[in-house]
């Protein structure tokens, strides 16, 4: 089999978010949840494979292994182009991750370019800079082997360097990348589609960013606290629905709290049956689709730029199920989702 794109990525948003820009054209997209169901993301025959190996939080050893176990089932040589998805803030096992990927892929170069210009994220002197970025980045720094890291200050500036850079080159990047690379394969902008009520948030983030979207919600849904990711038994809820975690003063593990905010989150949307859920924060998404069974998703669409949207089914039917970056949006993002749904009733 034949693939257009591999993509590596640290974690389930990150891989869902830069798969997404190669969504339409009639290109089929997936998403393998870990490196051990490749195989059967492999049965969709995709043109564009994303791969989470769920290693930013990790040793960097086991980082590299895990990235070694999504390689084992793939041929290098079947491959036209290769990303490795970094977080946009330059965090994680980058440097023991992207050399695995050098010695298998034989590049010739290995170009890094974590530069997102639409969110306003650039390169400047081989630095990171930008929205988010309190002091620049060296790029470099994080990486084990020599890399190219050029300067980028616009779209235009990541369009050229796809087109002049083909030949086994080893890409390293965020979201800005990986759609300068879908751009250059034919497709100029991902599908757009809008939530379809009623709809259900679960946030399972406790980043600054998603606290204050949340805080704009205050009088605009239904919200549940879920102390520890533990929410109480409800009854008679108001769509919109807003599922949000809290320190429950227990002092579990944020591995356990997760693994009961997804109980919450999965328990809710089969009481509720909400057309759309959009997950805030991405071990929340990833243990909320253990919930649900599901190992692998074909990304269809996005609802917002870094909002990637895939259907997945539940035993109550389809679901349209969206992910968020926690630190990721302005404060109205969820609120205007939540209105351009209603809209559509």
């Amino acid at each position: 089999m034949i693939l257009s794109t591999l993509i590596l990525a640290d974690d389930i948003t990150g891989a869902l978010d830069s798969a997404v820009g190669y969504s339409g054209k009639g290109k089929t997209v997936v998403v393998a949840r870990n490196p051990e169901a490749v195989p059967e993301a492999l049965k969709y025959a995709p043109d564009v494979l994303a791969i989470n190996t769920s290693s930013r939080e990790v040793s960097a050893e086991d980082a590299a292994q895990q990235v070694a176990t999504a390689l084992r089932y793939l041929d290098p040589m079947a491959i036209g182009a290769v990303l490795k998805k970094v977080d946009s803030r330059l965090k994680g096992n980058i440097g023991a991750e992207t050399e695995v990927l050098i010695r298998w892929f034989k590049s010739v170069r290995c170009i890094a370019c974590p530069a997102i210009p639409g969110m306003g994220r650039f390169v400047t002197r081989g630095a990171l800079e930008g929205s988010g970025v309190e002091q620049p980045i060296p790029v470099a720094s994080k990486f084990n082997s020599i890399v190219e890291v050029p300067d980028v200050a616009s779209d235009d500036d990541l369009d050229r360097l796809v087109k002049g850079n083909v030949d086994r080159v080893l890409w390293v990047g965020a979201r800005g990348i990986a759609f300068a690379l879908a751009r250059a394969a034919g497709v100029s902008l991902p599908v757009v589609e809008r939530l379809q009520p009623p709809v259900m948030i679960a946030n399972g983030s406790r980043d600054p960013v998603t606290q204050a979207q949340m805080a704009v919600l205050a009088d605009r849904a239904s919200l549940i606290d879920a102390p520890d990711g533990i929410a109480p038994k409800t009854h008679s809820l108001n769509f919109p629905l807003v599922l949000s975690i809290s320190d429950g003063g227990a002092g579990i593990s944020g591995h356990e709290a997760a693994t009961h905010f997804a109980a919450s989150t999965a328990r809710l949307v089969c009481e509720n049956e909400p057309a759309a859920l959009l997950i805030c924060g991405g071990e929340s998404a990833h243990a909320i689709l253990d919930q649900f069974g599901i190992a692998v998703l074909q990304v269809r669409a996005e609802v917002r730029p870094g909002l990637p949207l895939c259907e997945i089914r539940t035993e109550r039917g389809r679901l349209q199920f969206v992910t968020k970056s926690g630190g990721f949006g302005p404060p109205t993002l969820l609120a205007e989702l939540l209105e351009e749904a209603s809209s559509r009733i």
